[in-house]
C-alpha cells in the first residue's frame, strides 16, 4: 500500500505540500496578527480556537493547492500568497479609518473609494503605496520569467481529484463548525465575526453568501396567507383620514450625541438645537447597521423598511440586488398618494451608485453637488451642510403638491484630522472662489441659537483632542444648520413633517464602554413638526423609522409599511419580514401576484433644468449662456470636452471661437469622478 502512495504521490509533490501547509498556516496567521493588531492576540486565538484557525488555514491551502494543475507552481503560490497578505494588510488599513473589516462587497466600491484616496492617505503614503505596487509588478514579472518550472509531468487527473476531495473536506468542516457554534453563516455584528472566526472565512463567506437566503416555508400559498391575513388584520385606512404634509428625512453624517460621552465635558452644548427639539418633539435611539462606515446601508433601511442581517455578511445593496431591480420603499409608498419624490446629496452623483439606484427606489429627481451653487467646504474637503437648506426649500417651492425630500448630508465624514498640521483653513473655502473659511453664523428663533466660537473638550487626551474637537465643531456646524432649516419652514404655510439622524457614529475608536447607552450601533433621531402631532418617544431600528413616522400620518401604503405598522409585537415578525425581502428582490414576487408595481422612475438630475441658449463671441474666447450652470459644468463641443471656465450660473468660456452652422454644442454636468451625471438638450448654432 504505501509503495503505490509513493508510485502515485511522488517525494516531490509530498515536499511541495508539505510546503503549501506551512505557507497556509502562516499566511493565515500573518492575517490575523493584522486583523487584531496584536501579535499576542493573535496567538491566544490559535490556542481558544483550533479548529477555527486550522480551518481558515485550509481555505488558504486550498488556494494554494491550485498550483499542483499547472508547470509554474512557484509562480502561482507567490502570486496567490500576494493576494491574501494584500487582503490582510488591505484590511488592516480600513479597520484604522473604520469599525467595519474589509470584505468582498468592498471590492466593488473600488471605483468610488479611489478618487477619495488622498482624503484617507497623506501623499508621501500614497506615492509609497504606488512604489510598492509597481514594484510588486515588477516582482512578479520577473517571477514568471525566471521562476523554475515544474519538470516532471504533471498527473492532472489525479490533483484534480485531491483538490476536490480538500474542498469536500473544507465543506464538512464548514458544515461542521456551523452546527457546533464554531463558524456562523450569518453575522449579526461584522466586526465581531471577523475576530470570532478569522478573516479568511469571513472574507470568503462575503465573497460566496450574497443576497437572502430562500426561508424555508416560502412558497406562493404562503405568501397569500401573508397578503390576506396576517396583512390585513388592521382594517385599511380611509383616504380621507391620512394625514399628507411634506415629509423630509435628513440623513446626518456621522452625527451622533457626542454628550453620550462619559468622562467629556465642552466648553458650550455641541448639539443646542438637538438638545431643544429634543424637549418637545418625539426622538430616541435608531439602531443603525454599521459603525464608522456604511453610510448607504443606514440609508437603505430607512428608505426600504428593508432588514439588512436577511442580506449577506458586508453586503451593499445598493451594489447588488438594487442596481437591477425595484422593491418596495417610502418614495413607492407616498408616490400612490400624488407625492412628488426628492433626494438630495452634497457629495458625488455617482457615490455608492445613487444616480442609478434611485431610480429603481421611486424618487423622481436627485440633486447631487454637481447640480448645487456656493458650496462651502470644510477644511478636510468635505462639503458643509448649509448648501442643504436652500437646496431643500427650492425643492419644496419646485412642486404644487406634497413633496417627500430625502437628504443624505457628508459634513462630518471622516478622515478626522490627527493634527492640527492635516489641514489647512484655505480649503474650506467657497467652490465659487471666496477665500472666506468662517462657519456660518445664524440667528435663529429663541430655544433654537449656537453658541459661537470654537468648542473645546475637557477630560479627553491630548492623543484624541484634534480629531475629536475637528469632530464636535463640524457636528455644531450641522446642528446650526437645523435649526435654520427649522426657521425656513416655520415661515411656509404647508405642514411639514422633518426628521433628522445619524447614519453611524464616526470612525474615532468610540467603544461601548465610552458610552453611556453603551451602544455603537446607536445613534439619535429627532422628529419636529407644525402639525401639532403628539409626542412619541422610542427606541427602534432603522428600518422601522419610516414606517412609524407613517403610522402617525395614518398612511399605511406597502405590503413591508404594513407589516411594521401592524406586527411589529408579534413572534413571527422578523420570519415574515424576511419572507417579504425574499419575496420581493429574489423570489417570484407573489406578494403582487407575480408582478412587480414597482417601474423604474426617469431620474431628473437636479430639480430644474440646466439649458444652453446660446453664445457671445469674446474675442479670445465664446461665452457660452444658458441657466442653472455650476461649478462641475463643462461644455461638449461635436461631444468632444472642450476646457471650461465657470463665470457664473448663466455663462461659461470657453477658449475655442472658430464655430460654424450646424455645429452642435451642449453641457454635461461632470463630476470629480470624470462621470457625467447629465447633458443639455444639444444647441445647434445658427
Amino acid at each position: 500500500m504505501l509503495q503505490k502512495l509513493k508510485k502515485l504521490f511522488p517525494k516531490e509533490d509530498w515536499k511541495n505540500l508539505s510546503h503549501y501547509v506551512l505557507l497556509a498556516l502562516a499566511i493565515n496567521l500573518f492575517i490575523e496578527i493584522l486583523n487584531r493588531s496584536s501579535l499576542l492576540e493573535a496567538l491566544k486565538h490559535v490556542v481558544t480556537n483550533p479548529f477555527v484557525f486550522f480551518y481558515n488555514s485550509a481555505i488558504v491551502l486550498l488556494t494554494l493547492s491550485i498550483a499542483f494543475l499547472v508547470k509554474r507552481r512557484c509562480f502561482v503560490v507567490t502570486i496567490v500568497s500576494i493576494i491574501w497578505i494584500a487582503f490582510g494588510i488591505t484590511n488592516a488599513v480600513l479597520l484604522s479609518f473604520r469599525v467595519t473589516p474589509f470584505t468582498a462587497v468592498d471590492l466593488s466600491l473600488m471605483d468610488e473609494a479611489i478618487p477619495m484616496i488622498d482624503i484617507y492617505l497623506t501623499k508621501f503614503q500614497i506615492t509609497l503605496l504606488i512604489v510598492a505596487a509597481v514594484v510588486v509588478i515588477i516582482a512578479v514579472i520577473l517571477l514568471f520569467i525566471f521562476a523554475p518550472k515544474f519538470k516532471k509531468r504533471i498527473a492532472r487527473i489525479r490533483n484534480a481529484i485531491c483538490l476536490a476531495l480538500l474542498f469536500g473536506s473544507i465543506l464538512l468542516m464548514t458544515n461542521l463548525g456551523i452546527q457546533t457554534h464554531a463558524l456562523a453563516k450569518n453575522f449579526g455584528n461584522l466586526a465581531d465575526a471577523f475576530k470570532d472566526y478569522g478573516f479568511v472565512y469571513c472574507f470568503t463567506n462575503s465573497l460566496v453568501n450574497t443576497g437572502i437566503d430562500k426561508p424555508k416555508d416560502y412558497s406562493e400559498e404562503k405568501m397569500e396567507e401573508l397578503a390576506t391575513d396576517t396583512l390585513t388584520t388592521q382594517p385599511e385606512v380611509e383616504q380621507a383620514e391620512k394625514k399628507t404634509p411634506n415629509i423630509i428625512m435628513i440623513q446626518l453624517e456621522s452625527l451622533y450625541d457626542v454628550t453620550l460621552m462619559k468622562n467629556y465635558t465642552y466648553s458650550e452644548d455641541p448639539l443646542p438645537n438637538y438638545h431643544a427639539l429634543q424637549q418637545e418633539f418625539s426622538h430616541g435611539f435608531v439602531n443603525v447597521p454599521s459603525v464608522g462606515a456604511g453610510t448607504a446601508n443606514t440609508e437603505f433601511e430607512m428608505i426600504t423598511g428593508m432588514d439588512l442581517d436577511f442580506f449577506g455578511p458586508g453586503e451593499y445593496p445598493y451594489k447588488t440586488i438594487l442596481k437591477e431591480k425595484t422593491c418596495e420603499s417610502i418614495a413607492y409608498d407616498l408616490k400612490e398618494l400624488a407625492y412628488s419624490t426628492h433626494a438630495i446629496h452634497n457629495n458625488d452623483g455617482t457615490f455608492y451608485g445613487r444616480n442609478q439606484v434611485f431610480k429603481n427606489l421611486g424618487f423622481d429627481t436627485f440633486t447631487s453637488i454637481e447640480y448645487m451653487h456656493n458650496v462651502e467646504l470644510n477644511p478636510m474637503g468635505w462639503a458643509k451642510d448649509n448648501v442643504l437648506i436652500d437646496e431643500i426649500m427650492n425643492t419644496l417651492n419646485s412642486t404644487q403638491g406634497q413633496d417627500f425630500i430625502y437628504t443624505i448630508s457628508v459634513q462630518g465624514h471622516g478622515k478626522y484630522p490627527g493634527s492640527e498640521d492635516d489641514f489647512n483653513v484655505q480649503d474650506s473655502a467657497m467652490l465659487s472662489g471666496s477665500s472666506t473659511a468662517q462657519p456660518p453664523q445664524y440667528t435663529l428663533k429663541e430655544g433654537y441659537t449656537p453658541g459661537i466660537g470654537a468648542i473645546t473638550v475637557n477630560g479627553i487626551s491630548e492623543d484624541d483632542r484634534c480629531p475629536f474637537e475637528y469632530y464636535v465643531n463640524q457636528i455644531h456646524e450641522m446642528d446650526a444648520m437645523i435649526g435654520k432649516l427649522i426657521t425656513e419652514l416655520e415661515k411656509i404655510d404647508e405642514d411639514v413633517v422633518l426628521v433628522f439622524y445619524g447614519d453611524h457614529l464616526p470612525t474615532l475608536g468610540i467603544e461601548p464602554t465610552d458610552l453611556k447607552n453603551g451602544d455603537i450601533y446607536q445613534t439619535s433621531y429627532v422628529i419636529w413638526d407644525n402639525m401639532n402631532l403628539p409626542e412619541i418617544d422610542m427606541d427602534m431600528e432603522a428600518y422601522q423609522l419610516g414606517s412609524s413616522i407613517l403610522k402617525r400620518l395614518n398612511i399605511d401604503n406597502g405590503y413591508i409599511n404594513k407589516l411594521h405598522q401592524n406586527e411589529v409585537n408579534t413572534d413571527n415578525y422578523l420570519d415574515e419580514l424576511k419572507l417579504l425581502q425574499y419575496d420581493m428582490l429574489y423570489g417570484d414576487q407573489a406578494i403582487f401576484n407575480g408582478q412587480n408595481p414597482y417601474s423604474p422612475t426617469d431620474l431628473q438630475m437636479g430639480i430644474t433644468p440646466i439649458t444652453v441658449n446660446g453664445i457671445i463671441n469674446g474675442g479670445d474666447v465664446t461665452y457660452i449662456k444658458g441657466t442653472n450652470f455650476t461649478e462641475y459644468s463643462k461644455v461638449y463641443f461635436n461631444d468632444s470636452e472642450l476646457e471650461t471656465t465657470y463665470v457664473d450660473e448663466s455663462t461659461l468660456s470657453i477658449k475655442k471661437t472658430d464655430f460654424q452652422s450646424g455645429d452642435s454644442l451642449k453641457v454635461g454636468q461632470k463630476g470629480d469622478d470624470k462621470y457625467v451625471l447629465s447633458y443639455t438638450e444639444p444647441y445647434i448654432l445658427p
